[in-house]
């Protein structure tokens, strides 16, 4: 015959049975007091290293703000230059590497034509009549945009 104990959850103080057999007892009630508790010993932990981290940050952004007072123009604003870097780098939109929008390479034909034909498909097999139609203009556009 097994007896019972009794014991004290050190999470949430309430009581909680567990057979006296052999093997390890458990300490807490449910997973959820272990959990809180495991959250609860990382806070006390890290308190020291947030602490730290805190202390870094504070610093970078006073190097920030320090940068963006300072004489030299554009200073604190590398997002912005990077952007127009971007920018300037890019192809006008609408077209594939600045060439006509209809200038792609044999793949990339290709791949249109597999994609027109597969929107073609669908707008056959199904039932929905705007969907179908939706399918049908679709490709058609693309026929358009890419001269086939």
């Amino acid at each position: 015959m097994t007896t019972t104990i009794w014991r004290t959850c050190p999470s949430c103080f309430g009581s909680f049975e567990q057979p006296d057999d052999p093997g390890r007892k458990r300490v807490y009630c449910s997973r959820a007091c272990q959990q809180a508790a495991y959250r609860a010993r990382q806070r006390s932990s890290s308190g020291q290293q947030r602490a730290g981290r805190q202390d870094w940050r504070s610093e970078r952004q006073e190097q920030r703000r320090q940068r963006a007072g300072s004489e030299r123009p554009g200073a604190g604003r590398r997002h912005g230059r990077q952007d127009q870097q971007h920018q300037q780098r890019r192809p006008p939109p609408g077209s594939a590497n600045g060439q006509r929008p209809g200038a792609g390479s044999g793949d990339d034909l290709a791949r249109i034509r597999r994609i027109i034909a597969a929107l073609l498909r669908k707008a056959a097999a199904t039932s929905y009549p705007h969907e179908a139609a939706a399918c049908r203009e679709k490709a058609e556009t693309l026929r358009a945009k890419y001269g086939l």
